[in-house]
């Protein structure tokens, strides 16, 4: 009983996209070929041991794209004459979205929502690999209030994607959880292993190849943002953060970019402004992204049963030419990047002067999920928001410029950033 890989040239079709965009390289080819030397360890009488694997890794560090070159060659791989039952879940209905756009139509069958997996619609370990991206957003429960009855369970989202999965893979950033029904944690995922009797296997993937490469600048944001000292330096040839004076430089600089050929540019910010979900006397999107004279719509909305000419749906934003003429947020940015990141850091975000420290305003945001975070729960409201921005922050290959709502705090960062250079 042999599980044996067919050559990368032949296991690739699966996908419509460049092929290139599939090499993997330093901390990635580990991990690769960790996690499939662990697939052809758990095998028992010809069939996988059921096992646990995680994958920890921050912005950049490729965990997607590790996931889907898994998902590639083990999709051509055979167990006892059979070919492996082999599949790729996320939450990100945005990720999901782009994905299935770039592969064959046949293979769609392969990719999932994490909801997929409760007792009613999946039968335990009938799934020889599960590869869950974005691990961090998994929920409490896979149920909605559109379940119907005969589909809900008892079960943690946790506990029915290792349930149904000989071998599950997680690939889990903790510090991209950003709502509070969004609870996946490396200890919660040790913790479900246990019911099952899964044996847990971990890796770390530390090498980043977003931000061209710069661990600096990852290092820098996480410790200007979390109130930690600001220790570490980036050269502006390694990564180009620009803090601007208005949101219109921001974008004109943004879609100049965008129209460079083969780079992708996009305007993010955090959800401080309301979401419209109606459009305007013209048919158009309103715009709701207000500061001074600056005026953009967000992403289109979720409950437009049509899309206005011009725009693309909300889950396409990231990855459809049209995005550039929109603001995103997190839940639509969150697992993309792009050579170029704008943000706005909207009021939610300030810095006190008199503290010396950057503070959280839960009034400012109007998103329901994070103005209802519990105090005492392990993760906080200003946990939540502070890891936005630092996703947010990490969209950018080559560069981020930022817009900062509070005066206080952009003149602070611009203040760390000149003496960096000093």
């Amino acid at each position: 009983t042999e599980i044996y890989p067919l050559s990368l040239h032949d296991a690739l079709p699966i996908f419509d996209w460049d092929t290139s965009s599939f090499a993997l390289i330093d901390d990635q080819l580990v991990a690769r070929n960790m996690i499939l030397d662990k697939i052809r360890h758990y095998k028992n009488d010809g069939d996988l041991e059921k096992s646990v694997i995680i994958v920890n890794g921050g912005p950049g560090t490729g965990k997607t794209v590790i996931a889907l070159h898994i998902l590639a060659e083990l999709s051509k791989y055979t167990n006892n004459g059979h070919g492996l039952n082999v599949q790729y879940a996320t939450k990100s209905a945005s990720l999901l979205g782009c994905v299935k756009s770039k592969i064959r139509p046949a293979t769609r069958i392969l990719f999932q929502n994490v909801t997929s997996y409760v007792p009613a619609v999946t039968e335990e370990n009938a799934v020889d690999v599960l590869l869950i991206d974005e691990a961090h957003r998994i929920g409490r429960t896979s149920n909605s209030q559109y379940t119907p009855a005969a589909r809900r369970t008892d079960l943690s989202q946790i506990d029915t994607i290792i349930r149904a999965s000989k071998v599950s893979v997680f690939f889990i950033d903790e510090r991209q959880a950003i709502r509070g029904a969004e609870i996946g944690s490396t200890q919660m995922i040790r913790e479900a292993a246990a019911k099952f009797g899964a044996r847990v296997e971990e890796t770390t993937l530390k090498s980043q190849f977003r931000c061209n490469g710069s661990d600096n600048y990852i290092d820098w944001i996480e410790q200007v943002l979390y109130n930690q000292p600001v220790t570490s330096k980036f050269e502006s040839s390694d990564f180009d953060l620009q803090i601007l004076d208005s949101p219109q430089e921001m974008y004109n600089r943004l879609v100049e970019q965008d129209n460079v050929p083969g780079q992708t540019a996009r305007i993010m910010a955090g959800f401080c402004w309301k979401w419209s979900d109606r459009l305007d006397e013209n048919g158009d999107l309103i715009k709701d992204v207000v500061i001074g004279d600056f005026k953009m719509p967000w992403e289109t909305h979720r409950n437009f049963t049509k899309t206005p000419k011009g725009y693309v749906k909300w889950y396409e934003w990231a990855y459809k030419p049209e995005g550039i003429k929109q603001v995103g947020c997190i839940y639509t940015a969150q697992g993309f990047e792009f050579e170029y990141a704008g943000v706005i850091i909207g009021p939610d975000l300030i810095y006190n002067p008199e503290t010396h420290r950057i503070e959280t305003v839960k009034s400012a945001t109007r998103d329901p999920m994070l103005r209802n975070a519990p105090n005492e729960a392990t993760m906080t409201y200003d946990d939540y928001v502070r890891n936005i921005y630092r996703v947010l922050m990490t969209r950018g290959r080559n560069g981020c410029f930022l817009y900062i709502c509070d005066e206080n705090l952009r003149n602070y960062m611009k203040q760390l950033l000149a003496e960096m250079k000093e």
